[in-house]
């Protein structure tokens, strides 16, 4: 995130809340270098230990490009994949229904899940976030591949 182009507008947070069932997969922090924000976000692994004892098999490999996703039907919000990760990148956070209500359980208590990116692998488009920020101020990048970047944070 290019910090001196962000103005907190919120649209990546609300874009990934639209993509995914008013449960936004998005937060806004991370390390800051000068200008430049490297977000928190999930790695999708080469070896994703987070995927290791996940009891229904919720988190796993995409079957399109092996990006790790969570199956919010199977997730059972036992945290283990969120305990798992060694980078922090899996929340457990407060399922919303539709309307934006939190879904509770039997004891009225909101039910939680395993959330993190999975840089919008049903969208043709590539990750809302991205898309939906106004002011290019958000940008998915290759670590490897670092020419694209240094040219998105030079231009004015």
């Amino acid at each position: 995130i290019n910090t001196d182009r962000c103005v907190r507008c919120d649209d990546c947070v609300r874009a990934c809340a639209a993509t995914h069932n008013n449960n936004p997969r998005f937060a806004r922090h991370g390390r800051r270098y000068g200008n430049v924000m490297i977000a928190n976000s999930c790695m999708h692994c080469t070896d994703p230990v987070c995927m290791i004892g996940c009891p229904t098999g919720a988190i796993h490999r995409s079957s399109l490009q092996g990006q790790v996703v969570v199956n919010d039907a199977a997730c059972i919000g036992c945290a283990t994949c969120a305990n798992s990760c060694p980078y922090d990148n899996i929340r457990m956070v407060a399922v919303r229904d539709e309307t934006g209500e939190f879904v509770l359980d039997e004891a009225n208590a909101p039910i939680m899940k395993s959330t993190k990116c999975d840089l919008c692998v049903d969208q043709m488009g590539g990750p809302s976030c991205e898309r939906a920020c106004p002011h290019d101020a958000l940008r998915r990048v290759n670590m490897s591949d670092l020419g694209p970047i240094a040219e998105w944070l030079n231009k004015s």
